[in-house]
Parts: structure tokens; sequence; C-alpha cells
């Protein structure tokens, strides 16, 4: 008997443990999955480049770096600068039309360079959504203004990650260029 009860011991636990790892897999796939649905995303969303010395720009996402770019040519009055963009995928973003920099017009940069600030001047909840629409659900809210590394963009959506926080945040919260507080 106590045999009986020790196997069916086991199959509890090895069967809780199959459900605890597939709902951690499933979390996890939901959470790119908010990614991988804009994958190939149309954009037109313009973001600050932040970099130490320059930034890497790619021929096509994981591909050849064409050139280091920078905004300035001495690196000590370099303040960084924004740049519109036209496509995303994950992790990527697709320079679109630049007047002062259009050489740099379809090559791509990893969103790693890419952040954003909030605008919050009513200290308000900033909502950070599953998709990019304000009737999806949310997966979160921003207290203050904040430092965002853009992942991706979506028309004028950027799917944004502070900490353990993501998802999509809205066009009217978004401040492009983190110099200024966008007044």
């Amino acid at each position: 008997m106590k045999i009986l009860y020790a196997i069916l011991i086991l199959l509890c636990l090895a069967s809780c443990n199959r459900l605890k790892k597939s709902d951690h897999k499933e979390t996890s796939a939901t959470s790119h999955k908010m990614i991988k649905t804009q994958n190939n995303s149309p954009c037109n969303f313009e973001t600050y480049l932040i970099y130490d010395d320059s930034v890497p720009v790619f021929l096509e996402p994981k591909g050849k770096i064409i050139k280091y770019f920078r905004f300035e040519d001495n690196p000590e009055y370099d303040f960084g600068g924004t740049l519109l963009f036209k496509n995303a995928t994950k992790d990527w973003l697709q320079i679109g039309k630049n007047q002062l920099n259009p050489e740099l017009e379809n090559y791509w940069i990893q969103s790693k360079y890419i952040q954003i600030e909030t605008t919050n001047y009513n200290h308000q909840k900033i909502p950070l959504f599953e998709q990019p629409n304000k009737n999806a659900k949310t997966t979160g809210f921003l207290k203050e203004e904040s430092y965002l590394n853009v992942l991706a963009c979506h028309h004028k959506w950027a799917y944004v990650k502070k900490d353990e926080l993501e998802g999509w945040l809205p066009p009217e919260f978004i401040c492009n260029n983190s110099v200024t507080n966008c007044n």
C-alpha cells in the first residue's frame, strides 16, 4: 500500500511540474507574441538614438554593418539626435526619410540604440497595452516620466520596455527627444 501511495505522489508531482513548465512557455510566448504580431510593421515614428561612440547601421537585420553613424563629427559635442523609422521587425527598426541624413534611408538599427521618453505632465498613470490599440488589454502602467527602450513600432505606437514592464505605448505619451521635456 505504501508503494501505491508513493507512486501516486510521484505522478502528481510530475504532472504539476509539467504544468508549471507549460505555463512558463505560454507566458513567454505571450510576451513575444505581442511583438511578433507586428513583425515587418509599417512605422511612422521618430525616436532618439543613444550611443557612447557611434551606432552600427546595418544593410538588413542581423546582416552586414554598412557604417558606424554619429550625428556630429566631434564626439565632445555630439548629443545624439532623432531619426524617423518606417518599418520594424523584432528588435530592429528601419530608417525612413531624413532630410539631414538621407544616405541612411532603408538601413536598419538595433532597438537597443533607440530610446524615447514619456510625457506625463499631469502625473497620471500611463498605460501600456498588449497590442497597439487602446481597446487592447493593458500590460501595466508607468507612474512617472520615464526613459524607455524601443523594441518595435507600429505606425505611431512604440513597443517599449522598462525593467520587467513592457507593452505598446500610445503616441500621445511619447516624447522622442530625451534632451528636452517635449513641452
